[in-house]
């Protein structure tokens, strides 16, 4: 059913955008990075934005670092709060999954990993399920949130489209165990424990969380045009609240013993939905699970060469087990489900002292592919995939050319299979039948080149190239979808502050879309779909951070971005012209004050190409929904070293109107309503 065709602890944000963030986590509860002038910020090294150990000012890619010191301190509840203060990024709802947009694009194109493992894929031929199991991390267990901006798919392979989200959650050495409890309004609530242990020689650490909440409301005359509730069947809900709860439960294990790692992630949500039409009795509800298990194998042989292979299985059951759509007698269930097996092995060597390299394999296997959908008294069909394996071999090097100038190339190349398989039945009758589509696309290429200049250690200049591929959903368009990438970001650090601009360029192809074709038998123009969609992106990204005072600390980001569809004049849906972020605290003693603001420009829904006796037959599937502010508010109690903690955290202060387009399930023609007014106390020990 799926429709939708860091700031690092006080300051790094500035970095960020220039392809110059990633911060560790502090040592202690006490310690974060406010401690840190901001020009000392750029020799901080990290590991995951090229799977290995690089400087802030090294990595060719623009990256953005959450640490768990500011999730503490400005006090957000989900996971979906906290990239909704992300510099750049804007989320979409349509009650069924949720959309991260980034660079004028959204839906499908960020790559998550957990601890840096590769969450189950979320598109795959034949199914439409959905993304929003990535975002169901509690955010008491994360320790750090490291987002890479652009293309990505070098080093993460196909679908690191738009860039790559990993959260830690086992930095066990450094934020120990604790547990808290928190209840707000729409009676919302969580509780979460922490437990684990570290040593010279490894570390075990269990994350344990659940959550709950009553989920959106608002009347359907709100959303709905007079024609749409013209057409409405007396007997369906007159508004959304009771339909959309959310009961979610998560378990997160990981352990390490001298070179080996073991990580166990189990997940189960179970919601509410809109689904086409407002229900009629108790609504459309899906219970989703997902289980990832992987082991992992790091050896170093010496300081300039290392070995890691890990290994990895995932599996997901999407379940829609009570439809409730369209007419009081329509009833029915779809369930899908999916499994992964991936191997990967890379091999880091610095053969001299100005060369660093990397390159990898991995194998990927995508099988008990299932969809099954009834709904009586319309459909009853099974979709089968054939087991899917991809080969890919990937290498990337980068070169200090002198004291100034750093030079980064990598390349990937994949094999994938000549034809995607598919056996379809209709109904219990009728006998299954074989399918095939050719894939004319079974060598992709990817890459990306970078130049890193800097005149001097408080400044940065990056320019960068990098192309990525993306998968679709639609077994009929075997062809991937590619974006290239062009951008340029330049930092300057100070003490006290710290500026940042950015400009990137992207250019999309090989899109899913909708074109029309005249029927010669009617002289009627249909609707179908194609892959020979191309968007453009043309945007600024602007950053900055000052600390003025010791205890103050101020950010403020601005993304402006123009989307165009250079096929025509129809300007592409879900692209805000305007993306902005406020954020400041002021830390005293036990006490810190935050708050935060984030904007979103208005956006248009996307485009319905209408069958008829004209060409050109088009309108959007909805109005126009207009922009909005979302503001926050945190006050937090947190004495230094162990012991006991408070928050009591407001979002949408002022219960602002929020609004997100309609789109192909959540066909609203004003747009659905979002999350209004939420208080949340949350109470909590760490040992």
């Amino acid at each position: 059913m799926d429709s939708f065709n860091l700031s690092v602890n006080r300051s790094l944000c500035a970095l960020v955008l220039a392809g110059l963030a990633a911060v560790p986590a502090a040592p202690s509860r006490g310690a974060d990075l406010l401690d840190l002038p901001f020009n000392d910020l750029l020799a901080v090294k990290i590991r995951s934005a090229g799977k290995r150990e690089e400087e802030v000012r090294d990595i060719p890619a623009s990256v953005t670092i959450v640490t768990r010191e500011e999730i503490a301190r400005y006090g957000w509840v989900t996971f979906e709060e906290l990239l909704r203060s992300v510099p750049g990024f804007y989320l979409l709802d349509n009650t069924e999954d949720r959309f991260v947009g980034t660079r004028g694009a959204v839906g499908g194109g960020v790559q998550f990993l957990v601890n840096g493992i590769p969450q189950h894929p979320a598109l795959q031929k034949t199914l439409t399920t959905t993304e929003i199991a990535r975002l169901d991390v509690p955010v008491e267990s994360i320790d750090r949130v490291e987002i890479i901006r652009g293309p990505m798919s070098v080093i993460y392979g196909n679908n690191a489209f738009q860039g790559v989200i990993n959260v830690v959650t086992n930095a066990i050495e450094r934020h120990g165990p604790r547990v808290s409890a928190g209840l707000g309004s729409r009676r919302s609530g969580q509780v979460f424990a922490r437990v684990g242990n570290a040593s010279a020689v490894g570390f075990v650490s269990l994350n344990l969380g659940a959550y709950r909440t009553d989920g959106l409301d608002g009347a359907y005359a709100d959303m709905l045009s007079p024609a749409q509730l013209a057409r409405l069947h007396p007997g369906a809900h007159a508004g959304i609240d009771g339909d959309q709860d959310l009961r979610l439960g998560s378990l997160d294990v990981s352990a390490q013993w001298h070179d080996w790692q073991a990580k166990v992630r189990l997940n189960r949500r179970d919601w509410g939905i809109y689904a086409l039409t407002p229900p009629f009795d108790e609504g459309t509800r899906i219970q989703l699970d997902t289980l990832h298990a992987s082991l992992g194998y790091a050896h170093r042989f010496s300081d300039d060469l290392g070995l890691r292979i890990t290994g990895i299985y995932s599996s997901e059951h999407y379940d829609a087990y009570q439809i409730d759509m369209l007419l009081p007698e329509v009833h029915g269930q779809q369930h899908q489900s999916s499994r992964r097996l991936e191997v990967e092995a890379n091999l880091h060597w610095r053969p001299v002292a100005t060369l660093d390299t990397i390159a990898g394999y991995r194998l990927l296997k995508l099988y008990d592919v299932r969809n099954r959908a009834f709904l009586y008294p319309f459909i009853d069909q099974i979709d089968r995939l054939e087991p899917v394996v991809t080969h890919d071999l990937f290498a990337e090097a980068s070169w200090q050319a002198g004291p100034r100038l750093r030079l980064v190339g990598g390349l990937r190349l994949s094999l994938l299979p000549d034809s995607y398989r598919e056996t379809k039945q209709q109904g219990r009758s009728q006998g299954p039948r074989q399918l095939s589509f050719p894939n004319q696309d079974t060598l992709p290429v990817n890459g990306r080149i970078a130049l890193l200049w800097s005149p001097r250690p408080s400044q940065v200049l990056k320019l960068a190239w990098g192309t990525a591929s993306q998968d679709t959903d639609q077994i009929n368009l075997p062809e991937a979808e590619r974006i290239e990438t062009w951008e340029a970001n330049y930092t300057l650090t100070c003490t006290r502050w710290m500026l940042n601009a950015g400009v990137f360029y992207n250019q999309l192809s090989g899109l899913a879309r909708t074109i029309q074709q005249v029927d010669p038998r009617t002289g009627f123009y249909l609707s179908q779909d194609d892959n020979s969609g191309r968007w453009r992106t043309l945007g600024l990204e602007l950053i900055g951070e000052a600390r003025p005072l010791p205890p103050l600390n101020l950010s403020a980001s601005l993304t402006w971005q123009r989307t165009e569809d250079p096929a025509g004049p129809l300007a592409p849906g879900y692209s805000p012209a305007l993306v902005a972020k406020l954020k400041a605290d002021w830390h005293r003693g036990p006490l810190t004050f935050a708050a935060y603001g984030n904007y979103v420009a208005p956006m248009q829904a996307d485009w319905d190409f209408v069958a008829g006796p004209e060409q050109g037959l088009v309108a959007r599937i909805g109005e126009e929904v207009p922009g909005y502010w979302d503001l926050g508010l945190n006050l937090r109690w947190d004495p230094t070293g162990q012991g006991p903690y408070a928050s009591l955290h407001v979002s949408n202060l002022l219960n602002a109107e929020i609004r997100y387009p309609a789109n192909e399930l959540t066909d609203l023609d004003r747009g659905l309503i979002g999350p209004g007014r939420v208080v949340t106390l949350t109470l909590g020990y760490a040992f």
